[in-house]
């Protein structure tokens, strides 16, 4: 019994501890948001610059991912997890006081380096706690965090317009290096990851065989896709949904109220899509999440009445980054052993790069004067490509439960 009791606390210490690296990746991916007015200003950035800026972080942690997972297969999770918030704490303190662009972007891409190591790390660490009958309860409780440490950064720019950048970033990095001794104390490596290591008789996998060998493509393919464009639509929204907001019209605290609107909807979609994973088909949650992702879209890149973004705003919470938390709660489902981290980590890489692309290429849209129409149409078809990909994958979850 007291075993028992044991175990039940060490798994509600691990799902806790999770949730504040999740929360600390909300806050890192909401705060050039929220402050890039005041990056612009202090560096003298014009929006393709600022799309580097936003960028940068995703293309660190896209080898974070790749990487990280890969790493962690060998080394063990827990420490690949300690060593990359310890690497993710560092870059964003030095992001504040960077003396230079050139060292703006450096600490970004080492932010989301550290960062993306973390994330598939987490995610596995979480699937080996979960159930066929609970993975969607606890992966949601872990990762509404995100959206949390994102309400977070907003609510301090609402309650506190005047707070200077700098001083997000530093409160965003000096903190979570809190959880490292928590992490050291808590978290155990799975015997099966320490056994791999030291049998001679056994390896790790390769990384093509984990992702394509006996039929996987059928599974990494469409993952990936689906990572990709989902990401890609997210990050666009987190990115750059102030500043479109701003230039459809809105106050800077009309357009950061929205954005605080949207992380709520992100937390209320994170939990209540979590919980239908637990009840419904793949497919059905594909149909409900993209099926809202898009009519969220329009109405957010084609109206300026303050009652429907309140609606758009609340919707494109639920249904991108609620999405979002859905991809990562199935995709430890689809790997096994060894080389469950790898694959967990490519899904997300490709996920990366599709959060990489889609600031970049709304730069790019702005800059060419297209506006919100212009990202409209870059955006729908994605949303399209995400609910193919995502129900063809229905078919091979249940020969995994």
């Amino acid at each position: 019994m007291a075993q028992t009791h044991t175990g039940k606390l060490q798994k509600i210490l691990t799902i806790f501890l999770c949730f504040w690296v999740a929360f600390f990746e909300g806050f890192d991916l909401q705060a050039p948001g929220i402050a890039a007015k005041g990056i612009a200003a202090t560096f003298g950035l014009d929006q393709v610059q600022m799309g580097y800026v936003f960028s940068l972080g995703v293309f660190g942690m896209l080898f974070g991912a790749f990487f990280g997972g890969r790493i962690a297969d060998y080394l063990g999770q827990k420490k690949v997890l300690m060593l990359s918030i310890g690497i993710f704490g560092i870059f964003m303190s030095l992001t504040a006081i960077a003396p230079s662009v050139e060292v703006l972007y450096a600490a970004r891409f080492f932010t989301g380096l550290g960062l993306g190591a973390a994330m598939p790390t987490m995610i596995s660490v979480v699937g080996d706690e979960a159930t066929e009958a609970n993975r969607g309860k606890l992966n949601s409780l872990m990762y509404c965090g995100l959206p949390v440490g994102a309400i977070f950064v907003a609510g301090l720019a609402i309650l506190l317009p005047e707070i200077q950048w700098q001083t997000l970033f530093l409160i965003g990095g000096l903190t979570p290096l809190a959880l490292i001794p928590c992490m050291a104390f808590i978290l155990k490596d799975k015997p099966k990851m320490a056994a791999v290591v030291q049998m001679p008789t056994e390896s790790v996998p390769g990384m093509a065989q984990v992702l394509f060998k006996n039929q996987q493509y059928k599974n990494t393919l469409p993952l990936w896709v689906g990572f990709f464009f989902t990401l890609m639509i997210n990050y666009i929204l987190i990115s750059w949904l102030p500043n479109l907001l701003m230039e459809q019209g809105l106050s800077k605290q009309e357009a950061f109220s929205i954005m605080l609107i949207f992380q709520v909807g992100a937390v209320i979609g994170t939990l209540g899509l979590g919980y239908l994973l637990d009840r419904l088909k793949l497919w059905q949650m594909a149909v409900i999440i993209y099926s809202g992702l898009f009519v969220a879209l329009s109405l957010l890149f084609t109206t300026t009445s303050i009652p429907m973004l309140v609606l758009a705003g609340v919707m494109g919470g639920i249904f991108s980054t609620g999405g979002q938390s859905i991809l990562y709660g199935i995709s430890p489902i689809f790997y096994s052993g060894a080389g469950k981290v790898t694959g967990v980590g490519s899904a997300i890489s490709l996920g990366r790069l599709g959060a990489m692309t889609g600031p970049l290429l709304t730069g790019k849209i702005l800059a060419l004067g297209l506006g919100t129409t212009g990202i409209l149409v870059a955006s729908l078809p994605a949303v399209v490509i995400s609910a193919v990909a995502v129900t063809a994958l229905s078919r091979y979850k249940s020969a995994h439960k």
